[in-house]
């Protein structure tokens, strides 16, 4: 399960731009901020706290993490003692407590359950309705109910977001998946900034530590 979550949080927020559907005519006006705001050409840099409900052993799971995505497939997103960091090709998972880096490319990833898909989940295709408004915030939902265009994953039964009004600002982020789970983002410091060096996506494992290679399918160090 520890695997699964970091690997749903990784794909959560690759940002895939050209996914984005268009505003609709009668979604809240703040939508239309939301998607100027995390479909530009801008690095999105937040840290976060994250609570995940599983349904079948009716237990919650708590951590907390950093994250900066831009386009192109690139994110470096730390979760506890884990790291997941993708240059667009090459993606580096590490964990500290097993001392180890797994490096694989990244067209063999499972990009579905990455933190860098979880704004394309949350726009792409589907449009959202106002639930109410309180203190400066605007609380946006979408169901599976709800109309959406093709192309939409069937992950997600339910999505609600919690958004500043006046910037647009995704302050938190609730996915209830087909097997009931719940995973709630809430997220601080957001920031919009130009797209850092390439650099800042490529992961150099400490030394010491076990590298499986896994681009050549074979393990190999």
């Amino acid at each position: 399960m520890r695997i699964l979550a970091a690997a749903a949080l990784t794909a959560l927020f690759i940002i895939t731009i050209n996914a984005f559907a268009q505003p609709s005519a009668k979604e809240p006006a703040v939508m239309s901020q939301v998607r100027k705001n995390y479909g530009g050409a801008s690095a999105v840099s937040a840290a976060f706290d994250l609570s995940i409900y599983w349904s079948i052993r009716e237990k919650e799971e708590k951590k907390s993490g950093e994250l900066l995505v831009a386009s192109g497939n690139k994110f470096k997103v730390t979760l506890g003692k884990e790291a997941f960091v993708c240059d667009g090709a090459t993606f580096w998972q590490y964990s500290e407590k097993n001392s180890q880096v797994v490096v694989r490319k990244f067209s063999d990833i499972d990009a579905s359950t990455l933190p860098s898909r979880f704004l394309s989940t949350f726009l792409s295709n589907r449009a959202f309705a106002e639930k109410q408004r309180s203190g400066g915030t605007v609380e946006v939902v979408w169901s599976g109910d709800a109309p959406a265009s093709a192309g939409v994953d069937g992950d997600y039964t339910a999505i609600t977001a919690i958004v500043e009004e006046k910037t647009g600002i995704i302050k938190t982020l609730k996915l209830t998946d087909k097997n009931e789970n719940v995973h709630t983002y809430t997220f601080k410091k957001t920031a919009f900034d130009k797209p850092p060096s390439n650099d800042v996506f490529r992961f150099k494992p400490p030394k010491g530590v076990e590298v499986l290679d896994m681009r050549d399918g074979d393990g190999s160090k």
